[in-house]
């Protein structure tokens, strides 16, 4: 796993920083959001790697489970990274393998999140993501 980050083996790496305030139950694919969109424009090909994901509060019920996406769409790849927060872990993470999710360049990436109906506190989470990267090697 610590090898997916090898930037001189696979390629630059780049971390995108997402968020979403307020999450309440039975969210089904909200996305999270950059400073002022959902999607972010990579600059060249390359392949989805990770997502790391933390709540601002301590989750007393219910998960929230992440998922990156390109162009809207949620991955549905097998071993596509769905890192979730419960009240066993306010903080979480999952990678996979380079060239596992790929996207071409100019291509559009998210985060998005579902929750679940027993999620408590509600309308009170915010969550952050960074999705991980990494640039095709030229």
């Amino acid at each position: 796993m610590a090898d997916y980050f090898d930037a001189g083996k696979f390629g630059a790496v780049l971390a995108i920083p997402f968020g979403k305030a307020n999450l309440t139950t039975g969210e089904s694919d909200a996305d999270l959001t950059l400073e002022q969109s959902t999607l972010a424009v990579v600059p060249a090909a390359g392949s989805v790697i990770g997502i790391s994901i933390r709540s601002s509060a301590a989750i007393t019920a219910g998960t929230i489970t992440a998922k990156p996406h390109k162009a809207g769409t949620e991955y549905t790849d097998t071993g596509t990274p769905a890192p979730a927060l419960s009240s066993a872990a306010q903080a979480s993470y999952a990678t996979v393998r380079p060239a596992a999710l790929t996207f071409a360049a100019g291509n559009t990436l998210g985060v998005s999140v579902t929750t679940t109906t027993t999620l408590d506190p509600t309308n009170t989470l915010d969550v952050d993501a960074i999705l991980f990267v990494q640039l095709n090697p030229s």
